[in-house]
């Protein structure tokens, strides 16, 4: 797995925030792209939204950034 920077024009936000709002369906799949990241860097691992409301999700990281399409 590969970690780099956070893009300026990414939205950045902790895990538990992310998976609340895929909850109340504020994200969802089609609508842009999350990966899993740090305080301070992205990795290349997707973050789902459809996985996260079915419980998949990878509590190693704190934060998830996220594109818009």
């Amino acid at each position: 797995m590969r970690m780099r920077g956070i893009p300026d024009y990414s939205d950045h936000m902790l895990l538990d925030e992310f998976i609340k709002a895929v909850k109340e369906g504020c994200f969802i799949d089609w609508d842009g792209s999350g990966y899993y990241a740090t305080e301070n860097e992205m990795s290349d691992k997707p973050a789902i939204p459809s996985g996260i409301a079915k419980g998949i999700v990878d509590h190693t990281f704190t934060h998830v950034v996220w594109f818009n399409k």
